[in-house]
């Protein structure tokens, strides 16, 4: 599944049609990266209404999954999407305390399996995260595994993780897999420019490696629209409520 922003779609515009083609899904990241909660409300369903037609639009296919820039969302904003008409979301980074983070509140749904959970047919596939010395650290990609030390710290965590998890929620970003240098980000903090740039050019063979452990487990690639489907047809309960 590609999180795609909307105000680079029309640039992209061959690149996501291709990757329709080839089975992949488009879902909706926003039309900027502006994170949901600088936002007001107002502001953010006028952003989010425009970013999903404009993706459904150029892809030809319904837009039904969003992700939150940074996972910055709380249920405010959460109930907004699911007005949408979004039928999933992957916004739920379960790492308390992150300067960039959201704080979405999960209880009233049901836990279906290792971070996928469901309400009225609407499903959130949280990151995956493991706790170390009372710490929360994302084993699922990113720039986890770009800014932490990968043989010391990383790889044992995602390791322990997969071998005893029945789903794993891997994410990258594209300039993420970029030998190119990053330029400076005019207005951004000391600190944001570090964490951009820092371990550029490294991360390919993590991820390969990453991909095969993956493998070695037993997983095995799928679509976030898939999975919900699939569950939804594993589910006669869940099944019969849908609209």
């Amino acid at each position: 599944t590609f999180f795609a922003l909307s105000e680079l779609a029309e640039v992209a515009e061959e690149q996501l049609k291709f990757a329709v083609g080839c089975g992949h899904e488009i879902a909706c990241h926003g039309k900027t990266h502006i994170r949901p909660l600088i936002l007001n409300t107002p502001d953010f369903e006028k952003e989010i209404t425009k970013a999903k037609a404009t993706l459904t639009e150029i892809t030809g296919t319904e837009v039904i999954g969003y992700r939150a820039p940074c996972y910055s969302i709380d249920n405010e904003r959460y109930n907004i999407i699911k007005k949408l008409g979004f039928k999933y979301s992957s916004s739920k980074m379960d790492v308390p305390n992150h300067p960039l983070y959201g704080d979405l509140n999960l209880s009233d749904f049901n836990c279906l399996q290792d971070n996928i959970y469901e309400k009225d047919c609407f499903m959130e596939f949280a990151l995956s995260t493991k706790k170390i010395l009372g710490k929360h650290i994302a084993v699922s990609g990113g720039g986890w595994i770009r800014l932490f030390p990968w043989h010391l710290l990383m790889k044992p965590m995602i390791k322990s993780y997969i071998e005893s998890a029945n789903t794993y929620t891997l994410y990258i970003h594209p300039f993420e897999l970029s030998n190119r240098k990053m330029p400076k980000v005019e207005g951004a903090g000391f600190l944001t420019n570090i964490r951009s740039r820092k371990g550029l050019g490294k991360v390919t063979p993590k991820l390969e490696t990453l991909i095969s452990m993956l493998q070695d487990n037993g997983f095995t690639f799928n679509t976030f629209k898939n999975i919900r489907e699939e569950i939804l047809e594993a589910n006669n309960s869940i099944t019969i409520t849908e609209n």
